[in-house]
């Protein structure tokens, strides 16, 4: 059924107001609530039991003449075909003054004695029925069983059911509209809230979600990963160490991108000061290495919420299956060319000591201070618990290790359950792409969850017995970890429900699309154009998250149904998918309102415009260098790997190049080792 150009508004209605608002629940709220609207406007529906005494009850939905302006009629014959056969489906059109006035639909229903027709049969008969058909009604069964007989308990021969709304007039006004519309909104808006909650993948992804939070705040509140910072702070002699040391720990805490900035920044501000680095380097070395390593991780607190996503965005194009979307995670990682690049060019930056732009100002300020740190507070917490800092590694290992060897443990059941010319036949591909087809056969919730467990049962306790951590106090931080992720699973809940609205059963968004761009869009710029729009939303909200839930799942479909030939492993659907996470990254390393962008210069200690201002410049050059040497030659099939190393040469180059030594870094190194 198509709705045409309402099936955008639920989106542009949360895209608007997302912009407008700079929020995002609210914004999601109201797209879903625009969705319903349409739905219960845009479509008329009847039930009808065939005369069985209500045994079955079989659902028929057309457009609204309040949309398209023409009635539709069902008719339902029944007829002794003499010999058993599928029912028979015409669509006949009925004009008026050379307009169309009434869509017809007929139904011929066999009621030979021994092989009448049944529901299934007619359901049947509706899938291979023309497309001018299905679009005319859709059908569904609401009550009963499919092989439930139909056709020989019509009243008649001959039944005509018409699609037609009642209208109410407005007083005064004279407006008419369909009078149970609003009911029936109110009913379709609580239900998909309802469902998008109630699916029990969604579930597993809140719990897993909610428990790595928890592990997160348990490793703040217990102090492990502040003394593995402080030690591995002790070991540096130089400003290239310093930041070699900050970027690399950034690396390190990969599971949350909140956990990252507040971590370290937190815990660096002494380290960047003894070494003289700006405020404003160590806010850009903490944000950009945040978001990018936790959205690249496939243990973190985005890994569930992006393959929920994608799920999403396959359902879209009518593929229901989990794996499928675990597997499109796996493969869309080095389509993420935004996340690499930016941890090349903070790589770049931090072993060159080169810089331009507001950030050498910066630097140059910084070394012309002579700032004296006291060490002494840190070193005294690292003697009173010099073996604390197992409690931030191991608790990470395990809950890595975990989840590998939940995703082998369930993808080997899946294998052993297979047929044996199948088994061989993988075999023959070898060990590697074996391997890769038992994890991405595996359980990926159910690995996450349990991994999530064990991180932070570990945690806890490796806390209370390293670091005199009591029970109480480790509850607390894992309780203040998890709410800290109830905003993003409220956005998460609320985005599951406006990705339903626009799926191929409801307002099929990305049919539409597809029609309509698919002769005026070159599809291999699909990703580089969603890397623009995802970038542009994430800039004016602030939130990659927010900007993700609601392209994500519209961007997949699109581009699913733009490159039918490449499937979900084809490089157009990869690319658009790695581009909606790269352009929300991008987005948000640039935006003054991003919560990161906030949360980096907060804990770094950094003048919030001044982050803004020093970082922009390395995000530009990083997303310019994603869309030349990323988006465009991805889209014509080659490798993302060779993408990502011409990407990291251009970045190379332009530091080189461009960027320049603040004056006096080798006397400040000297004075440094001298103390």
């Amino acid at each position: 059924m198509d709705f045409g150009f309402l099936s955008l508004l639920p989106p542009l209605v949360a895209i608007v107001l997302a912009v407008a608002t700079r929020r995002v629940v609210l914004p999601l709220a109201a797209g879903v609530a625009v969705g319903a609207l349409v739905l219960s406007f845009g479509r008329v529906e009847l039930v009808t039991d065939f005369g069985t005494n209500d045994l079955v009850r079989v659902r028929f939905a057309a457009p609204s003449p309040w949309i398209t302006g023409n009635k539709t009629r069902l008719v339902l014959i029944r007829m002794d075909h003499g010999e058993p056969r599928l029912p028979f489906i015409s669509s006949p059109q009925f004009f008026r003054d050379n307009e169309p006035y009434l869509d017809s639909l007929e139904i011929t229903l066999n009621s030979t004695v021994g092989s009448e027709s049944t529901v299934q049969d007619l359901i049947d008969a509706f899938g291979k029925s023309s497309s001018r058909a299905q679009a005319i009604a859709s059908i569904s069964l609401e009550k009963g069983e499919p092989s439930t007989v139909i056709a020989s308990s019509l009243p008649s021969n001959l039944e005509i059911l018409e699609f037609e709304p009642q209208w109410k007039i407005i007083p005064k006004l004279g407006i008419s509209f369909p009078s149970a519309a609003w009911w029936k909104a109110l009913v379709i808006f609580v239900t998909t809230i309802y469902e998008s909650i109630s699916s029990m993948s969604h579930i597993q992804a809140l719990i897993f979600s909610l428990l790595l939070g928890a592990m997160v705040g348990t490793l703040e509140s217990g102090g492990g990963m502040r003394v593995l910072i402080q030690r591995l702070s002790s070991k540096i002699k130089s400003r290239r160490g310093a930041q070699t040391l900050i970027a690399t720990s950034g690396l390190a805490v990969f599971f949350d991108d909140y956990a990252n900035t507040l971590l370290l920044g937190g815990t660096m501000r002494s380290t960047a000061d003894r070494y003289r680095l700006s405020r404003q380097k160590l806010a850009y070395l903490v944000d950009s290495t945040a978001a990018p390593v936790a959205g690249l991780a496939v243990v973190s607190t985005w890994a569930a919420i992006e393959i929920s996503y994608m799920a999403d965005g396959l359902a879209v194009a009518g593929i229901n299956d989990n794996q499928a979307a675990f597997e499109m995670f796996i493969q869309s990682i080095p389509y993420r060319f935004y996340p690499w690049l930016a941890l090349v060019m903070v790589f770049c930056v931090s072993v060159s000591q080169r810089d331009f732009g507001p950030m050498l100002k910066a630097e140059q300020a910084a070394l012309a201070s002579d700032s004296e740190v006291d060490f002494e507070a840190e070193e005294n917490v690292i003697e009173r618990y010099p073996r604390l800092w197992w409690a931030a590694v191991v608790p990470v290992v395990l809950c890595v290790v975990s989840v590998m060897l939940v995703l082998v443990y369930t993808g080997m059941k899946v294998h052993a359950s297979a047929e044996e010319s199948t088994l061989a036949g993988q075999a023959e591909n070898g060990l590697l792409r074996q391997a890769g087809q038992v994890i991405g056969n595996g359980d990926s919730y159910v690995a996450l969850m349990v991994g999530g467990a064990v991180g932070l049962l570990t945690a806890v306790v490796m806390h209370m017995a390293l670091g005199g951590c009591r029970f109480v106090k480790c509850m607390k931080g894992a309780f203040g970890g998890a709410r800290q992720m109830g905003p993003a699973l409220l956005i998460l809940w609320f985005a599951w429900a406006l990705s339903a609205m626009t799926e191929k059963n409801a307002l099929d968004t990305g049919g539409y699309l597809s029609s309509v761009l698919s002769d005026r869009l070159d599809v291999h710029l699909l990703p580089t154009v969603v890397f623009l729009i995802a970038s542009a939303m994430a800039f004016s909200t602030g939130t990659s998250w927010g900007t993700m839930a609601i392209l994500t799942p519209l961007s997949i479909g699109l581009a699913l149904q733009l490159d039918v030939a490449g499937g979900p492993d084809g490089p157009i659907a990869l690319a658009t998918c790695g581009s909606v996470l790269a352009g929300a990254i991008f987005g948000d390393h640039c935006s003054p309102i991003s919560d990161t962008t906030v949360l980096s210069s907060r804990a770094s200690g950094c003048d919030h415009v001044a982050h803004v201002r020093t970082q922009m410049p390395y995000a530009v050059v990083v997303g310019v260098a994603c869309i030349l040497f990323g988006t465009l030659p991805a889209a014509f099939g080659v490798s993302p790997w060779i993408s990502l190393f011409v990407g990291t040469v251009a970045l190379v180059v332009i530091v080189r190049g461009f960027g320049k030594l603040p004056r006096e870094t080798e006397t400040a190194d000297d004075a440094i080792v001298q103390k």
